[in-house]
């Protein structure tokens, strides 16, 4: 019976071992496990009601996957679709300055054409000043309001010569007569 009696001991020992280690291990498992399965664990009283709270739970974890997952695949969109902005962004400034540069030539030969004509405006300008000088008076007066003649000036119709002072062919003077 020694031997029986050892046995049980044995037995009780190997049981309250795994009992104690399944206690344990059972804790940490609890305490080390992903958030959700945690939840699910604590909201649970039986197996069915453990199952239908997984359910809620997965949906839940698959909803906010795909959500992420949707996110970040918009964020690698975002910044490629960045990067091609900044691309062309680039080529068109390099495109503008270019021809920023060809309109700026442009705009320096049409200055220097309208330069030279009106250079050669202002010597056409010079020229006819000249000659309305060279014309004028020779005493350089320029003639008044007293220069003008008024009314008095003008002959009356007593002025007028009639048919009795026209000269006749007997008064004009002749180199022969």
């Amino acid at each position: 019976m020694k031997h029986s009696q050892n046995d049980e001991e044995k037995k009780n020992t190997i049981v309250d071992q795994v009992e104690g280690g399944l206690k344990k291990s059972a804790h940490v498992i609890k305490d080390k496990m992903p958030n959700p399965v945690s939840k699910i664990i604590r909201k649970a009283d039986d197996p069915q009601e453990a199952t239908e709270h997984a359910k809620d739970e997965m949906s839940d974890q698959a909803g906010d996957f795909f959500r992420e997952q949707f996110e970040k695949q918009m964020q690698s969109k975002i910044e490629d679709m960045k990067e091609e902005l900044q691309e062309k962004t680039s080529a068109n400034a390099d495109h503008v300055h270019s021809k920023a540069e060809e309109v700026k030539g442009k705009v320096q030969e049409h200055l220097l054409e309208f330069k030279d004509k009106l250079g050669s405006v202002k010597e056409s300008g010079e020229q006819i000043q000249d000659s309305i000088s060279e014309n004028s008076s020779s005493s350089g007066r320029v003639k008044g309001a007293n220069d003008i003649k008024g009314v008095s000036h003008i002959k009356s119709s007593a002025s007028i010569k009639g048919p009795k002072d026209i000269k006749g062919l007997s008064s004009i003077k002749t180199y022969h007569s």
